[in-house]
C-alpha cells in the first residue's frame, strides 16, 4: 500500500479515534452524573449542562479539522509515494489493522481497509538492489521476493519472471496477516510445494476482519476470474489454508458449490493447518471480557472498547463461515453457536494439521493445551455435536506436539507433512 494512502488512511483513523473516545467519557461522565446502583441498566442519552455542550465542541472541531487534513493531504500523495515506498514491515502493521477493525476502515471508506486480491511472490529482476529487512524483522519476511498482483490486476501475467503450470496451489492467510507472511524463517511453504512439485503458488491478501462468509464470497469469485485468465490450461487447483484462511478456503468451496462455479470441479486437495473449524477460546475469553463491562452502568462505557473487535474476529468465537451463522444476531451481545451445519466438500481430499504447546499425549484431546491461539479438537474439527463434527478421513490429520500457532508456518515437520500430503501422482 502506498505512503500517502497509509498516511491518509491513518489520519482518518485517528479522527475516528478520537470521537470514540469523546463518547466514552461523556458515558462515564453521564453515568456517574446520574449516581445509578452498582448494577442496572445505564443511563441514556447525552451528558447534561455543560459537560455535555463541551462533548459536541469537541467532536465538532474534530470533525473541522478531519476536513482539512483530507484536503491537504491529497497533494502530498504523489511526493511521498515517490520518496518513501512500502516495505514488509508496513504491510505487516497494516495488515494487523485490517484483522483488528478492518470491517470499521471498509464501512467508512478508510484507505488502509485492504481489499481482497490474488498475487504471486517473485524474484527480484537482475540488478536490482534489495534493501535488506531490519533485524527485527528477518525472521518474519522474505525481503528478495515481491508481491505482484495476478488478479484483480493481471501485473503478474505481464512480467517475464511469472511462469505459470496447469498446477495451482493457492495459499489463505490467517487473521491479521497478509500474503508476505507465509514466509518464516526463511521458509516459505507455497515456494517448497513449488520446487517440489512444480505447483504455481498463488498467495490471497484481504482484509480478515471482514466476516467470514463475506471474505469466502469475495475469494471464489476471484479465483474464477484467475482460472478464465490462467495462460495454460488448468489440471488442478489445491488449497492450504493456515488459521482463519482454511474457513475462508471452507467457505469459498460452500458458496462455489451453491453457484455452481466452475472452478470447484478442479480442486482436488484442501489442506487445513491450525484452522478454528469450532473457534478459539482465545475469542470466547474476549467476549466475556466485553460482555463483563455491561453489567455496571460506572463501566458499560468501556465495553464499547470491547466492541472494537472486528466481524472476522468474532466469527472466530465458534468459527463462522457462512452468512446465516452471523446474520441477525449481535455478536457483542449473542454468544450462542448459530452455526449451520456445513460438512466437508464432497468429491475433495481434505487434511488438518493441528498443534499443541503439550509435550505429551495427555490420555485424550481435549486435555491438551492449545496451540497457543486454536486448540487441536477445533483444528482436527472434533465437536460434541454429530452434526458439527467435521468427518477427516483416517490418515488425513496430524497433531505436532511442542509447536506454537504460528511457528506452524516455518516448522518442519509440517512442512514434510504437506510434501506428504499434496504430493503429485507420476
Amino acid at each position: 500500500m502506498k505512503t500517502g494512502k497509509i498516511l491518509h488512511g491513518s489520519a482518518r483513523l485517528a479522527f475516528d479515534s478520537v470521537d470514540g473516545v469523546t463518547n466514552i467519557v461523556e458515558g462515564m461522565f453521564r453515568n456517574i452524573a446520574a449516581i445509578p446502583p452498582p448494577f442496572g441498566p445505564a443511563p441514556e442519552g447525552p451528558a447534561p449542562g455543560v459537560a455535555g455542550l463541551v462533548h459536541n465542541l469537541v467532536r465538532g472541531i474534530n470533525g473541522g479539522l478531519r476536513t482539512a487534513i483530507d484536503l491537504s493531504l491529497a497533494p502530498l500523495s504523489h511526493y511521498l509515494d515517490r520518496y518513501y515506498p512500502p516495505g514488509p514491515q508496513r504491510a505487516a502493521v497494516i495488515a494487523a489493522l485490517n484483522g483488528v477493525c478492518g470491517d470499521h476502515l471498509a464501512r467508512t471508506a478508510n484507505p488502509l481497509a485492504t481489499a481482497m486480491s490474488l498475487r504471486v511472490l517473485l524474484e527480484p529482476e537482475p540488478g536490482t538492489v534489495v534493501d535488506a529487512a531490519p533485524r527485527a524483522f528477518t525472521n518474519l519476511f522474505d525481503s528478495v521476493r515481491s508481491s505482484v498482483e495476478i488478479y484483480p490486476s493481471d501485473d503478474a501475467l505481464c512480467d517475464t519472471r511469472f511462469v505459470a503450470s496447469g498446477r495451482i496451489l493457492l495459499l489463505a492467510h490467517g487473521l491479521c496477516m497478509n500474503d508476505l507472511e507465509w514466509t518464516a524463517r526463511q521458509h516459505n511453504h507455497g515456494h517448497m510445494l513449488a520446487d517440489t512439485y512444480g505447483y504455481t503458488p498463488v498467495f490471497a491478501r484481504y482484509n480478515s476482519g471482514l466476516h467470514v462468509s463475506e471474505n469466502g464470497r469475495e475469494f471464489a469469485s476471484q479465483i474464477s476470474g484467475l482460472i478464465e485468465r490462467w495462460p495454460v490450461p488448468v489440471t488442478s487447483i489445491s488449497i492450504v489454508g493456515f488459521s482463519m484462511g482454511g474457513l475462508l478456503a471452507r467457505s469459498a468451496l460452500q458458496q462455489a458449490a451453491s453457484e455452481q462455479l466452475p472452478w470447484l470441479s478442479k480442486v482436488d486437495k484442501v489442506v487445513y493447518v491450525g484452522t478454528p473449524h469450532h473457534g478459539s477460546a482465545l475469542e470466547r475469553g474476549g467476549y466475556w471480557l466485553q460482555r463483563s463491562a455491561t453489567f455496571s452502568p460506572y463501566t458499560a462505557p468501556l465495553a464499547a472498547l470491547g466492541k472494537i473487535r472486528s466481524d472476522g474476529i468474532t466469527d472466530l468465537r465458534h468459527g463462522n463461515i457462512s452468512d446465516a451463522d452471523w446474520q441477525g444476531h449481535d455478536e457483542h451481545s449473542d454468544n450462542g453457536d448459530h452455526r449451520q451445519s456445513v460438512p466437508l466438500s464432497s468429491g475433495i481430499s481434505h487434511y488438518a494439521i493441528a498443534a499443541t504447546l503439550s509435550k505429551s499425549p495427555l490420555g485424550s484431546l481435549d486435555k491438551l493445551r492449545s496451540d497457543g491461539l486454536v486448540h487441536p479438537c477445533s483444528a482436527l474439527g472434533q465437536h460434541r455435536l454429530a452434526a458439527k463434527q467435521l468427518d477427516f478421513a483416517e490418515g488425513h490429520s496430524q497433531l505436532f506436539y511442542e509447536l506454537g500457532h504460528l511457528s506452524m508456518l516455518s516448522d518442519q515437520r509440517v512442512a514434510a507433512q504437506l510434501r506428504n500430503w499434496l504430493a503429485v501422482p507420476v
